[in-house]
Order: C-alpha cells, then sequence, then structure tokens
C-alpha cells in the first residue's frame, strides 16, 4: 500500500486492484476513466493536482457503482484501479506513483490479511499548502 500526503485532511492510499477477481468492475472502471480523462491534461498536472482529481474519480466512481458494498472492493484498490487505468491508456500512472514507493498491480487476493512476517509499506511525502481552520474564517466572519 502507497499512502500520499497531499494536503488534503487525510493522505490518499493506494493498493493493487484485485483484477482477477472482479474483471466486470475493472472493466467498467477502465470505461469510467477513459471518459473523464484527457490525457494530455493529465500529463500536465502537478502532484497535487493528480492527487485531487484521482480523489474525485475514485468518489464519483465509488457513488455510481458502489463497489465495497457490491464486490468488498474498497476506495483505496478503486485508487489502484484507477493508475492501471491510465497506464493503459498512455498516461504512465504507475511510473508517476512509484515517486512513492514500489506498487504492484494484481493482488491474489481482495481482503488485507497479513501474515505476523508482512510488513505493510507507507511511504509517505507531504506536499505544503497553506490551509485555514474553519474556526478562523467564522471568527473572521462574525467580527
Amino acid at each position: 500500500m502507497i499512502s500520499v500526503e497531499y494536503g488534503a485532511r487525510w493522505p490518499i492510499k493506494f493498493e493493487p486492484f484485485p483484477v482477477d477477481e472482479v474483471p466486470e468492475l475493472y472493466d467498467e472502471l477502465i470505461r469510467f476513466v477513459g471518459g473523464r480523462i484527457n490525457i494530455e491534461t493529465w500529463r500536465e498536472l502537478d502532484d497535487v493536482k493528480r492527487c485531487r482529481l484521482i480523489e474525485k474519480l475514485t468518489i464519483e466512481f465509488c457513488k455510481e457503482t458502489s463497489p465495497k458494498k457490491t464486490y468488498g472492493v474498497g476506495q483505496a484498490m478503486v485508487r489502484g484501479g484507477i493508475i492501471e487505468s491510465l497506464d493503459i491508456f498512455g498516461g504512465g500512472g504507475s511510473q508517476w506513483l512509484s515517486k512513492y514507493g514500489s506498487y504492484q498491480s494484481n493482488p491474489s487476493s481482495i481482503t488485507e490479511d497479513l501474515s505476523p512476517c508482512e510488513t505493510k509499506t507507507e511511504p509517505s511525502i507531504r506536499f505544503i499548502t497553506a490551509r485555514r481552520s474553519p474556526r478562523s474564517s467564522y471568527a473572521s466572519s462574525r467580527q
């Protein structure tokens, strides 16, 4: 699993999509990504904008298809599927994500069970962005 901090409240996590176990959902995800991303525009985006776009696509896809409820595929796996879809369309998603850690595609199982000997690698990169707390904007509007 790869975790990337890009200035949002929580980092986004990427896990490989279980292609062999739910090929129909994978095909639907490929069509979804192909219909919504212009690869030339993707290549021009900086890292923060790429993360925001991936998160937006993940939310939209999950609202339309309910992959967790139907197939047991969580959002981190959907993000991994989006990265793989970008590779299919020539966007270099895995190459971009490999800057933040090693990423393997096509896991053998949907479950996240790890043996005691295995460790989860979660490299993270923090992008510094200016954020205003909700309280400060509320207080300033009340004065």
